[in-house]
């Protein structure tokens, strides 16, 4: 018997991440939740004892997550997340407390589900789910939040009832799976809120879509510009809701999304203030705000010359993108280079049509079998944008020709965006090596 047969003598992370993706691949999709409820059930994860919060939605989450998770944090709760996908290493995927898990409590993870699960035939994020929540079931932590891989309804995250849901907006994207217009995809997102539990929804214009899903849920839904409401202004950004009112004067978004830390504010306020009657406090607020960043959402990872890296990778997203790029050339930045590189099941014309900030384009293969060919980005541009753009074969092939033809000068920017796997390729270079030509 070979020991991808038999893992359960593996004592390190890798091995049992290397066993995984050969006997669960990652590219595998099978929605459902009868699977992993059976393996739940045997590891008695279905019941937690921490407070809940899940999160939904087609752009957002991250970052909705991660600010309930720094509010849980500077209130002295106990807290752990739960997301994906990861951009450089599996830990992330898994946080305690705002930091990475540890190998060895992964590895204890790994065991126990492997164990439990017998015969069953589990996906890569079935299995992974289990993981996060066998962890946050051994921690006892007070508040855990799961972030929806795909869809809602029938996600594996979705096996665990929610204290009260968010969902962070709703567009087209993952067609295949959830459907091809927004009232079905609505209908999935919808799957995760829970009859008489509240309902955060960050963006009032998908309340029509979601009516007829609450009113057939029986949840409670609180709405954003409805039922509480953030403001922004040149010096500070205000929220207020019927229990809670605050002004954060001189406080920075730091390029996030304000719905989003307000919809994270209104989830974390509720479970604080009403399931642990506690008092929430001003200060530890503004200090979970003040200094909330997030891998790969519009991270600068410099800013002599900038380099800006964006998981962006459907229409909403690049449209956002765009709009922070067209504010920075207004700053100063005299032009905007793109490295893009996109998956086989995006939209690309809807993404790279989006993005006219860009003045110049290079594109990269990424890997099989999910990932598209650099040329077929190309085709997608107007012909005019296409005699200045190039392709590459991998990030390596482009840095060996930034090396050569330096790509980028003091004044420009560089954007990475189109997919997790291009930034996480990106992120993982600059962290290990860097690049020359910067």
């Amino acid at each position: 018997m070979s020991s991808f047969d038999s893992p359960l003598h593996f004592t390190h992370l890798n091995e049992w991440l290397a066993w995984l993706e050969q006997a669960h691949s990652i590219h595998k999709i099978e929605l459902g939740l009868d699977r992993v409820k059976t393996v739940a059930s045997r590891l008695d994860l279905l019941h937690p004892t921490s407070k809940i919060i899940t999160v939904a939605g087609t752009n957002g989450k991250g970052t909705t997550v991660a600010a309930i998770e720094a509010l849980a944090s500077s209130h002295k709760l106990s807290v752990g997340t739960y997301t994906s996908p990861h951009l450089v290493e599996f830990n992330e995927r898994i946080r305690i407390n705002q930091e990475n898990c540890n190998d060895e409590l992964l590895v204890e993870g790994f065991k126990a589900v492997y164990t439990a699960k017998r015969d069953a035939e589990l996906t890569y994020f079935e299995f992974t789910t289990l993981v996060g929540l066998w962890v946050f079931n051994h921690l006892e932590l007070d508040l855990v939040v799961l972030e929806v891989g795909l869809g809602g309804r029938l996600d594996a995250v979705n096996i665990v009832d929610a204290d009260i849901a968010v969902i962070t907006s709703i567009g087209l994207d993952h067609t295949d799976w959830l459907g091809n217009d927004l009232k079905t995809i609505a209908r999935e997102k919808a799957g995760v809120a829970r009859h008489n539990k509240p309902l955060v929804i960050a963006d009032s214009a998908i309340e029509k879509l979601l009516e007829s899903n609450i009113e057939a849920i029986g949840c409670i839904p609180i709405i954003a510009d409805k039922d509480y409401k953030a403001v922004l202004d040149k010096k500070y950004w205000s929220y207020s809701n019927q229990a809670l009112s605050v002004e954060f004067y001189e406080l920075p978004l730091n390029d996030l999304y304000l719905p989003n830390l307000a919809a994270a504010l209104t989830a974390f306020s509720y479970v604080y203030q009403e399931l642990l009657n506690k008092t929430l406090s001003y200060a530890s607020c503004y200090k979970s705000y003040e200094t909330l960043t997030l891998l790969g959402r519009f991270q600068f990872l410099s800013k002599q010359p900038h380099i800006i890296v964006d998981v962006a990778h459907n229409v909403d997203s690049a449209k956002l993108l765009n709009q922070k790029l067209l504010e920075l050339k207004a700053s100063g930045v005299e032009r905007v280079v793109a490295l893009c590189g996109m998956l086989k099941d995006k939209d690309a014309d809807s993404c790279l049509n989006a993005m006219t900030a860009i003045d110049q384009w290079h594109f990269i293969d990424l890997p099989a079998p999910r990932g598209r060919k650099a040329k077929e980005l190309l085709q997608k541009l107007p012909q005019m944008s296409q005699n200045n753009a190039k392709c590459y074969s991998s990030l390596k092939a482009f840095n060996e020709s930034c090396v050569t033809h330096s790509c980028l000068k003091s004044s420009e920017a560089l954007i990475v965006f189109g997919s997790f796997v291009t930034v996480g390729l990106f992120v993982d270079q600059w962290n290990k090596e860097g690049f020359a030509w910067i």
